[in-house]
């Protein structure tokens, strides 16, 4: 592998765990919810279309079967007047009217078969936005848990390194130097105060020392 090749990879690699960092997983959600209400909405209005076309095949296939009825009606009526060419008539009218039903049968098996499959897919659809809205919600909860958490492990972890960087013994060391020389400053006055009072026995009496004057 090239150089730059690697140096790109390492770059996208970058790039990735950055955006990785910078994604919240619960707004990612929120728009996956969105997108799927946009899809189940854009579904239903196409279904609606084809359900709609469902109805107009029945009210069609309605007529054309009250059609192939009357015109049977009209075949019997024409051979009891014994009307042969109009009986003729009628009942290609009525044959006619049968075909269409059947056609339009046909399509009406057709389309409800797909309204059908749609109906089941939008029932799908809407199941798995449910559960997508459930999972929201849980995984809001364990983010903002794992959130917390991570913050106060951070917090606990910065205090266990500043509080390691500070050594007890050492300060423990600082504390006894300074109780070691308050100590040897405390015994230099004592010496002091010693030296004193034997300087004082050596003073002079200069009164006694003036009487010996007077006397000789």
């Amino acid at each position: 592998m090239g150089v730059l090749s690697r140096i790109s990879n390492m770059f996208k690699a970058k790039v990735n765990d950055t955006l990785d960092n910078m994604e919240d997983p619960i707004l990612l959600l929120d728009q996956k919810v969105r997108d799927m209400e946009e899809n189940l909405n854009k579904a239903k209005l196409s279904s609606a279309q084809i359900l709609g076309n469902v109805h107009e095949i029945e009210k069609k296939m309605s007529a054309a079967k009250k059609e192939s009825e009357e015109y049977d009606e009209k075949v019997k009526l024409a051979l009891a007047k014994s009307n042969e060419d109009l009986a003729k008539k009628a009942l290609q009218r009525k044959l006619d009217a049968d075909k269409k039903y059947e056609s339009l049968k046909a399509s009406y098996n057709e389309a409800s078969a797909k309204a059908e499959l749609i109906k089941k897919n939008l029932r799908a659809l809407e199941e798995e936005i449910q559960k997508t809205r459930s999972y929201r919600d849980e995984a809001a909860a364990r983010y903002s848990n794992a959130e917390a958490s991570k913050q106060v492990n951070e917090i606990l972890a910065n205090v266990q390194s500043k509080s390691n960087s500070i050594s007890v013994d050492d300060i423990e060391r600082k504390i006894q130097r300074k109780e070691a020389l308050a100590e040897g400053l405390g015994d230099l006055r004592e010496v002091d105060s010693l030296d004193k009072e034997f300087e004082s026995l050596d003073t002079t009496d200069l009164d006694a020392e003036l009487a010996k004057y007077k006397n000789s």
